[in-house]
Formats: C-alpha cells, sequence, structure tokens
C-alpha cells in the first residue's frame, strides 16, 4: 500500500509538472513552480528527482513508458473487415484520434522544443512512440496487402504515406496554434475521411 501510494504521488507530481514545463519551456520554469504545482516541498522534490532536470527526464520517460500500442487489436480485426473502405478507415480512426489527443499533443511539443538539450529523451520518446505505432501500421496493411485488399508493394513507405496524409495537417497546427491545437470532433472527422480516401485511392488494387 505504501509503495502504491508514493508512486501514485509520484506521478502526480510528473503530470503537473507536465503543464509547467508547457506553459514556461524548460528555461522558464523554476523548482519553486514546479513545487507549487504539485503542492510538495522542495524538499520533496529534490529528494524524488534531485533537480529541476530530474524532474523532466522523469517526466519525459514516464510519458515514453505509458504509450500503449492502440492497434495491436486491430491487427487481428484487418482479417475480419470486408473491405479496405472498412478497414483503412478503423486504422485511421485509431491512430488519428489516439496521436491527437490533447495531452500527447502537449508532450510532443515540449519533447520537440527541448530536443537538442535532451536528445536522449527525445530519441526515447519516438522510439516507445511515434515509431512503434508505425510499426503496427505497417504489421496492419501486411495484412491487407495479403488479403488483396491493397496493393502494397513497400509496407515501410505505405505506413509512412499513412501517417502523413492524416497527421500533416492537425499535426502541424497542433505545433503552432497553441491556444487552440486540436481540431474538433467534426473537422478531425473530415480530416480523416479525406486521408484514408486518399490512401484508399494511392494503394488501390491494380494501381500501385
Amino acid at each position: 500500500m505504501a509503495e502504491r501510494s508514493s508512486r501514485e504521488k509520484r506521478e502526480r507530481i510528473l503530470m503537473s509538472a507536465l503543464e509547467v514545463f508547457v506553459q514556461h519551456g524548460y528555461v522558464g520554469t523554476s523548482t519553486d513552480q514546479l513545487a507549487a504545482a504539485a503542492k510538495v516541498s522542495k524538499q520533496t522534490l529534490y529528494r524524488e528527482f534531485g533537480d529541476k532536470e530530474g524532474v523532466f527526464e522523469s517526466l519525459i520517460r514516464f510519458a515514453g513508458q505509458r504509450v500503449e500500442d492502440p492497434f495491436a487489436p486491430l491487427v487481428s480485426r484487418m482479417h475480419e473487415c470486408d473491405s479496405a473502405e472498412q478497414a483503412v478507415g478503423l486504422i485511421a480512426q485509431q491512430f488519428t484520434r489516439s496521436i491527437m489527443d490533447a495531452q500527447i499533443q502537449r508532450l510532443r511539443r515540449l519533447v520537440i522544443a527541448e530536443a537538442v538539450r535532451f536528445p536522449h529523451l527525445a530519441r526515447m520518446y519516438w522510439e516507445n512512440g511515434f515509431l512503434r505505432t508505425l510499426l503496427s501500421i505497417e504489421r496492419c496493411l501486411t495484412v491487407l496487402d495479403s488479403r488483396k485488399l491493397l496493393s502494397i508493394p513497400d509496407v515501410p513507405s505505405a505506413a509512412q504515406h499513412f501517417a502523413g496524409l492524416l497527421l500533416w495537417i492537425p499535426g502541424n497546427r497542433s505545433m503552432f496554434e497553441v491556444e487552440d491545437p486540436v481540431p474538433d470532433a467534426d473537422e478531425l472527422d473530415e480530416l480523416i475521411a479525406a486521408g484514408a480516401g486518399a490512401f484508399l485511392r494511392a494503394y488501390a488494387p491494380g494501381e500501385a
């Protein structure tokens, strides 16, 4: 019980730290601000993380370790879909909505902003998050290609095209429109439909 309470307190501190780092940036954030946001003493902060850099590094590692593969259940469903439209629609909805989650986008902006200062954390976040997601998309597309629902001569490239078609507009917007970074549900539906449609046309059987 004590171990669970300690873990939950640590996670609470890290999630409050995210908001502070996003608002002020790494350089503009102080340990006083981090302690105040977490409602703990500076002594507690130092004991748990050492210093500000320790808080930041722990936050990015914690976020990377929490990334779950949202596509693992979809791989088996690719064997069951009746059409390419149904299959690609499922992947597109899951992919875009998981990546465009507001908290994920705040983390992404923070990691990118501090990538030069903490290149090892940026690499870790990339490998645990987006890269792992791309590999799952590849597995889904491999099934659709084997079933002849799509014609995909180069699956890794197709996964990159898929991600680009769906994320280029909302993903770039989220990096620059800080006050309104994530499209609303209706706009996101339109972007998903347009991106999925373009992908289906590009990889329709007989046209690759």
